[in-house]
């Protein structure tokens, strides 16, 4: 087995998916974390692809950018889908659950500091944006008619959701039935549960 390492802050965001598909695939890693405080000096002793991270070393070897360290583990660990199309598929998912959900929450919770603009744009994202992405999403799920997302085969798109669900789940104020079991059926797959029971805890 290679040596595999992540690096990252100490903190969920940007690499938690990562480390929700190596540990939903058994694939052990050392999960390498360090405070905001200490960026600058590891920025300065590490020559990091780009400058940032996260990072995943295979044997040493850098892979940067998080969404091209999702894709690669989803294969690592034969969750990308079982085909061109359906990996086509578990990437739409995906990036969905990122860039129209996750990235849009950040952006409302954390970087908005008008108070009455946080306040407008919490209210449009809990009553307008997250309900209709969730009854598309289901529709979506149902008309596949299995038991995971793109049938009866888990993927990768599966545990993307279920860090979707768990970043919004402040402000989930509808009932998506089959979501919802999909949802605890992900979080009672016994790596990931084991995963969130022994995590540390972060703030985000």
């Amino acid at each position: 087995m290679p040596r595999i390492r992540l690096i990252y802050f100490n903190v969920e965001l940007r690499a938690e998916l990562i480390r929700l598909i190596l540990n939903h695939g058994n694939i052990e890693f050392e999960d390498v974390r360090f405070e905001k405080e200490d960026w600058p000096r590891i920025k300065e002793q590490n020559d990091f692809l780009f400058g940032q991270v996260p990072i995943l070393e295979i044997d040493g070897e850098q892979i940067a950018q998080s969404s091209a360290i999702i894709r690669y583990v989803a294969r690592m660990t034969g969750l990308a889908g079982k085909d061109s199309l359906e990996q086509a598929k578990a990437d739409m998912l995906a990036d969905a659950f990122s860039n129209d959900i996750i990235e849009k929450f950040h952006r409302i919770a954390f970087f908005e500091r008008d108070e009455e603009m946080k306040t407008r744009l919490e209210c449009e994202f809990r009553d307008c944006i997250l309900p209709d992405f969730l009854d598309r999403l289901e529709r979506y799920y149902v008309s596949n008619g299995g038991d995971f997302l793109l049938g009866n085969d888990m993927c990768y798109a599966d545990l993307a959701f279920y860090r979707m669900i768990n970043v919004c789940r402040r402000y989930l104020r509808c009932s998506h039935p089959r979501l919802r079991d999909l949802y605890h059926k992900v979080a009672s797959l016994p790596n990931i549960s084991k995963w969130e029971q022994s995590k540390p805890k972060t703030r985000f």
